[in-house]
């Protein structure tokens, strides 16, 4: 279901697509997820050079 269906007073099925609202609103939230992805991939990376250093000073365990 679209959000803005119950809320908007122009709504008629198929509007969205041309609706300024709504492509401010999906501009909106393509930016959120590039800002999410990019936090992620900071922090994974990160993390990964942390796991990569500990694991280089540890001493090799027998198997």
């Amino acid at each position: 279901m679209i959000p803005c269906q119950t809320t908007c007073p122009h709504y008629c099925p198929g509007c969205h697509k041309g609706c300024l609202d709504w492509q401010v609103r999906q501009s909106a939230l393509r930016e959120e997820r590039r800002k999410k992805r990019a936090y992620l991939t900071y922090y994974n990376e990160l993390c990964r050079t942390v796991t990569r250093q500990y694991r280089a000073l540890s001493p090799l365990r027998p198997r």
